[in-house]
């Protein structure tokens, strides 16, 4: 059973209702970066909890010992033959919470021009609900324990650059030490359509300042420059050393947070104050959603075996408020989500700690 079900509004009839819920979405996916490759939790209803629950299947360990054939002719009881373990399970949780906002909207809209108007309006919303869920999750994404600060230094006040090849590659092979799970396959690339192999990959997150300092490293292939069909995410920009890019303007930005320096190479409150951006290279389900959770922002994550959607649009004709609209003037049109963000394993994640160049000067 899933954690949020779309109720259609009285007011607003089924297939409308459809278009609008559509519109909303739409507009959704495009900001949430920070649900791609995040594995969906789901919540029962019903069951006296508001907690989610993940269960993470540890590894087991390898085998250095061959089996071998019983002797012919003999007797082996199975379970002195051979032996099974039992696998471990590791139960994360996490309390869901309920978000929303909504919009006012007027008798005019209703009488004039209802079509146009309420679909951007859905826009609107859409866009906000995308948002305001990307940001409560990444906020979870800041909780990451492994730390790269950029260029090697020793803490973040001694940050002294912009995102270099060796940032990303300390990244990638912590990952690869940790048995972390690549987000992409291979895509090859064609030389007669000027494409490009892109090797397998983790998932990048950025800002948009530090997306320029990713483009200017030696070996990056733009989006436009992937082999053909190879299928990309929205807002990906390229790929370099293992990771498939995307920007983000909520990635975080610690203002005056960096090393002070005598000119304005990089970006800052002032001349001599450096401000520190945050990036993000992850792992397939090494953090966990629930509400609008995407296996890709191109698709919708429907709840628990797909049966409810993870918002809830809610509708308010003018008129139906009762003494509270006297004038049957006033009417709203909301969205409503419960969502949780958690991180399932810390050693899938890593954040990078840079300056960023500053491109005005």
């Amino acid at each position: 059973m899933a954690i949020v079900k779309t109720t259609q509004a009285s007011d607003l009839p089924g297939e409308i209702n459809n278009v609008y819920m559509r519109g909303l979405l739409s507009a959704a996916r495009k900001t949430l970066p920070f649900f791609n490759g995040t594995r969906a939790g789901s919540l029962e209803k019903k069951k006296g909890s508001a907690t989610v629950l993940w269960r993470r299947i540890e590894n087991l360990a390898a085998v250095t010992t061959a089996i071998t054939e019983g002797s012919p002719g003999s007797t082996v009881a199975f379970g002195n033959a051979r032996t099974t373990v039992r696998p471990t399970y590791t139960n994360i949780s996490k309390a869901v919470a309920k978000y929303a906002n909504g919009i006012h909207t007027t008798e005019e809209i209703d009488l004039f021009n209802i079509d146009s108007d309420t679909m951007n309006l859905m826009d609107t919303l859409g866009a906000n609900a995308g948002e305001s869920l990307n940001s409560v999750a990444r906020v979870e994404f800041d909780n990451a324990s492994q730390i790269r600060y950029g260029s090697g230094a020793a803490n973040k006040s001694a940050v002294v650059g912009e995102m270099k090849a060796n940032d990303i590659k300390w990244a990638v092979n912590k990952l690869n030490r940790n048995s972390a799970i690549k987000l992409f396959p291979m895509s090859t690339g064609n030389t007669n359509v000027n494409t490009s192999t892109v090797r397998q990959s983790y998932f990048g997150i950025c800002h948009p300042d530090t997306e320029e300092d990713i483009r200017g490293l030696t070996g990056f292939i733009g989006v436009e420059q992937y082999g053909g069909y190879t299928q990309t995410l929205t807002g990906e920009f390229g790929a370099v050393n293992g990771v498939r890019w995307v920007a983000s303007e909520i990635a975080p930005i610690e203002t005056g947070a960096g090393t002070t320096s005598t000119s304005a190479v990089f970006r800052g409150t002032s001349v001599d104050t450096n401000d520190v951006y945050t990036s993000y290279i992850y792992g397939k389900d090494a953090v966990g959603t629930v509400g609008l959770g995407v296996a890709f922002s191109t698709s919708v994550q429907m709840m628990y075996e797909n049966k409810d959607k993870a918002i809830e649009l809610i509708y308010h004709k003018p008129g139906s408020s009762g003494v509270g609209d006297p004038f049957n003037e006033i009417g709203s049109i909301s969205w409503k989500a419960w969502h949780a963000t958690k991180i399932l394993n810390g050693n899938w994640i890593v954040k990078i700690l840079t300056l960023a160049k500053d491109l005005s000067t």
